[in-house]
């Protein structure tokens, strides 16, 4: 090559490829402007949901933590019953009131008020006339203000020396369920130790996180700018406190500047790019045949085999650029490939945001998803299919993973073969472990809902025929537009919870969800105390309790949150009890624990729970044969539910009736009852009290009588404090069921 030409070929495009780079470089930064603007969005989206939904947990657990002590502690029943003379049961208040502090690290203070006395016990204990806090809180006394709710953002501090700090309060009223509030449970969470338990989740100094309350007014920011003038990305609405999560880039940052500054690059490349052509033009007309020459050799180079050696050194710059464009193209094929596996992931994605609802979805984009994907609805109308493998720890343990993604590729290919018989279109992902969704179409001259039944029971029919597992088949619909659509799905995916009561391997109907009230709590209760007193009569309230979740259609949810209350409820009782009793327990707690945490159906969860019983009552028995003391007990025992409504039955009548001392007589009646003499008493008057109230039409007077009160007024608080009602409000409740 002439050097004078190789010089004039250099002056001339060397602007050229100024322009050229110059172009990229605008084009490179304009791109990744608008991804980093893109991934912005999404990642703050993220951010302000999961920020929603960490605080969302934080208040509802100390929500559920009050009200569980509203309706079952011991400290706050004898706090609110008492005066202020009983300095043990405000000891007691208190110490319940630091172990929350203590269990959750976002309450900044606590108190107590009982209005029989006008006493508040907690942070700012006071007299209710000279409390700090008594203008908030003089609202809810006269019942202007909604119990159970969090209040917005205020300013608290318990004694006039102290710093306020900014807090949100929720005050829940005492007893529970009754109009006339004994006092008031107030707890204030630290809207700082609030906001740190999400701060991990971001950097300040790049992002920011703003919470409004649902009136508009700012919980917690970063202070980093004022609220009007930060460039606001995503929001989340919390469904539990109505606040607000709003999430953005931190002012100054250099990913906010660049998103600022988003249209002047687009200028600045407009520009470039007009003074590239002109240029290019200009060197064109005066280099046009040699430019010539390059483009025929790189039109010639694309007919060249792919099997080119590009090994070999090329004898002049055109060589290389041949070699250039074939290793271009080369590279366009991989990268085809790729995106033709990267769809599938996508795909699913993609319809996990449909059926779920993770993201806003207009109807035309639900339309234009179809059509990308090739796939071509039957009809207007579809239903949903939701499909769960039954024992699936079983199906995990028997097949490998291979052969596991296999038998989920026949499972669906099958739902799709059946579907297409029947003339309905399918998408189906498998979109958990266990379960796979589908959105089945139908034609829209077909009976939808026998369609639906059909197709369901022969999916089931065919896998349990030809496949060594079961599935169970949820179905609901049918849908006409995306939002009944992600309904379905979710009746649809519910009806899956219930085949612990309904049965695997079958097609489930929410029309056999109805169910009917029961006293859940009242036969666990029932339960556990037979089971402590090992004397066989525990089998009739576990039959019962199991009896009542079946004729409920309870869910398995609530069928493992009614078990969880029975292990809490026998941990209680056998933790009163010598170390020979609860070394009994542990064992039992043990296996139980075990037992829930591998069941499938109703059934299996009774078997085991009958073995377990049997085993702890046999031990149980051992143990209290041993004792000398169970015919005096027992004794004790019988003559009291003989002689429950002499009004003169207490502990020293009953050391003289058998010369034993009173002390002994409580030591002996708890360890082996498991319950103290009074409440033994009053739950046997309360007993015969409920049975009379609903079998005879005597009056309230009459029967307090019968039962042991010849005070009325005592009869009424006795019951109130054990039914959670006044006799005749009970009496009323159940002759209207």
């Amino acid at each position: 090559m002439n050097s004078s030409w190789f010089r004039k070929l250099l002056l001339s495009y060397l602007p050229v490829f100024v322009v050229v780079v110059t172009i990229l470089f605008v084009v490179f930064f304009q791109s990744l402007s608008e991804q980093n603007r893109k991934q912005a969005v999404k990642a703050n989206e993220f951010l302000a949901e999961q920020a929603i939904r960490i605080t969302d947990n934080s208040l509802k657990a100390l929500d559920y933590q009050i009200l569980r002590a509203t309706l079952s502690s011991s400290e706050l029943k004898r706090f609110f019953g008492t005066n202020s003379n009983d300095v043990y049961g405000s000891i007691q208040a208190n110490k319940l009131m630091d172990d929350w502090k203590l269990n959750y690290a976002i309450i900044d203070s606590a108190y107590l008020i009982r209005l029989k006395d006008q006493f508040i016990l907690g942070d700012g204990s006071a007299q209710q006339s000279k409390f700090l806090d008594q203008s908030f809180i003089q609202p809810y006394i006269e019942q202007r203000m909604a119990l159970g709710e969090w209040s917005g953002k205020r300013s608290f501090k318990p004694y006039t020396t102290s710093v306020p700090s900014d807090v949100i309060t929720y005050v829940q009223g005492y007893p529970q369920f009754s109009t006339v509030k004994q006092g008031f449970v107030v707890v204030n969470v630290s809207l700082a130790k609030l906001k740190q338990t999400i701060a991990p989740m971001y950097n300040p100094n790049v992002t920011f996180v703003q919470f409004n309350d649902s009136q508009g007014g700012i919980l917690m920011n970063d202070g980093d700018k004022l609220p009007n003038k930060r460039g606001i990305l995503a929001s989340y609405v919390s469904t539990y406190t109505g606040w607000k999560a709003e999430s953005g880039l931190a002012s100054g940052t250099l990913s906010e500047i660049a998103l600022e500054f988003y249209s002047a690059w687009v200028i600045i490349a407009f520009a470039v790019v007009l003074l590239g052509v002109i240029w290019v033009v200009h060197i064109t007309r005066r280099n046009y045949k040699p430019v010539s020459q390059l483009v025929s050799l790189i039109r010639t180079s694309a007919l060249i085999k792919p099997d080119t050696d590009m090994g070999l050194p090329s004898s002049n710059e055109f060589g290389f650029i041949q070699g250039a464009l074939e290793q271009l193209m080369e590279e366009t094929t991989k990268t085809r490939q790729k995106n033709k596996e990267t769809i599938i992931l996508q795909k699913k994605h993609r319809f996990q945001e449909v059926v779920e609802g993770a993201v806003p979805i207009r109807e035309t984009e639900w339309q234009t998803d179809l059509l990308a994907f090739h796939i071509q609805p039957a009809g207007t109308l579809a239903f949903m299919l939701e499909l769960e493998i039954d024992r699936y720890a079983q199906f995990i343990k028997r097949y490998q993973h291979q052969d596991q993604s296999m038998l989920k590729f026949v499972v669906s290919s099958v739902t799709q073969e059946i579907a297409t018989m029947s003339g309905a279109s399918v998408w189906a992902e498998w979109i958990a472990d266990r379960r796979m969704s589908a959105i089945v179409w139908v034609p829209d001259d077909s009976e939808g809902a026998a369609l639906s039944v059909l197709i369901g029971e022969q999916i089931v029919e065919w896998v349990r025929g030809n496949l060594s597992f079961s599935v169970t088949i949820g179905v609901h619909g049918m849908a006409c537009n995306l939002e009944e659509l992600r309904r379905s799905h979710e009746i649809a995916r519910d009806l899956l919870h219930y085949k612990a009561v309904l049965g695997m391997g079958r097609l489930l109907d929410a029309a056999e969800l109805e169910s009917r009230s029961h006293d859940f709590f009242g036969t666990i209760q029932a339960l556990a105390q037979a089971i402590r007193l090992a004397d066989g009569g525990w089998r009739k309230p576990m039959d019962e309790l199991f009896s009542q979740m079946t004729d409920a259609v309870s869910s398995r949810k609530e069928i493992e949150s009614f078990m969880q209350f029975l292990h809490q409820q026998l941990k209680r009782m056998f933790l009163e009890l010598p170390k020979d009793y609860r070394n009994v327990w542990k064992d039992t707690s043990t296996e139980l624990l075990e037992l829930l945490a591998d069941w499938e159906t109703l059934d299996e969860l009774k078997q085991g729970c009958t073995l377990i019983f049997e085993a702890a009552a046999a031990k149980l028995t051992v143990l209290k044969d041993s004792q000398r003391t169970r015919a005096v007990i027992g004794d004790i025992r019988s003559y009291i539910e003989d002689n429950y409504p002499n009004p003169e039955l207490s502990l020293d009548h009953l050391s003289d009736k058998f010369a034993i001392s009173a002390k002994n007589i409580s030591k002996l009646f708890k360890e082996e009852s498991g319950c103290n003499f009074v409440d033994f008493l009053i739950g046997l008057r309360m007993d015969k009290a409920k049975l009379l109230l609903l079998s005879t039409h005597q009056s309230l007077q009459e029967i307090s009588g019968e039962v042991g009160y010849f005070n009325y007024n005592s009869f009424n608080r006795a019951f109130k404090n054990v039914a959670g009602m006044s006799p005749s409000d009970y009496r009323k409740q159940q002759a209207a069921r």
